[in-house]
């Protein structure tokens, strides 16, 4: 069960989670943390490892953006953060960035050659465990799945943090 209370304190809104794991034979100890000006109690600590405006799924952080930039801009862009473009490891991980990216296209972290083989940008070769539409060199997430386009195309990209 979660349980929210919400305080006035020096002027500021502080908000305080509090979670109760019912029916484990765990006790777990909350983490705090601050949140621009918001104190989070929370059993779960990836709730407040991921920077303003990233979406956490699965212990990861994702950045969605909301302008437009070619291929390698995007990167330049994610490595402002210190991560890079995402890679896409699991089914679910897929139908979460699908889902989560709207109707935007946005490119991934991932560069196919002319024979269908890829490689993801941090340096593990594409096993084409989905497919990726196209011929060209850089990919993106459309409607459709994943699909090719000429790499100074601008489109939205998505980055991805690891928490640690």
């Amino acid at each position: 069960m979660t349980q929210s209370i919400q305080v006035a304190a020096l002027a500021e809104e502080v908000t305080i989670t509090e979670n109760n794991h019912q029916g484990t034979d765990q006790e777990e100890q909350g983490l705090m943390c601050r949140y621009k000006k918001t104190i989070l109690i929370s059993a779960t600590p990836c709730q407040c490892l991921c920077p303003v405006d990233w979406v956490n799924f699965q212990n990861k952080c994702y950045y969605f953006s909301k302008e437009e930039r070619d291929w390698n801009s995007s990167r330049s862009n994610c490595s402002t953060h210190r991560v890079d473009l995402t890679t896409i490891d699991t089914e679910e991980e897929m139908r979460f960035l699908s889902g989560y990216k709207g109707s935007y296209d946005h490119w991934i972290g991932l560069k196919m050659t002319g024979d269908q083989s890829g490689q993801w940008v941090n340096g593990t070769k594409f096993n084409k465990w989905f497919a990726v539409k196209g011929n060209e060199e850089c990919a993106y997430l459309n409607d459709d799945g994943a699909a090719t386009a000429r790499c100074y195309t601008e489109r939205r990209w998505i980055c991805r943090k690891e928490i640690h």
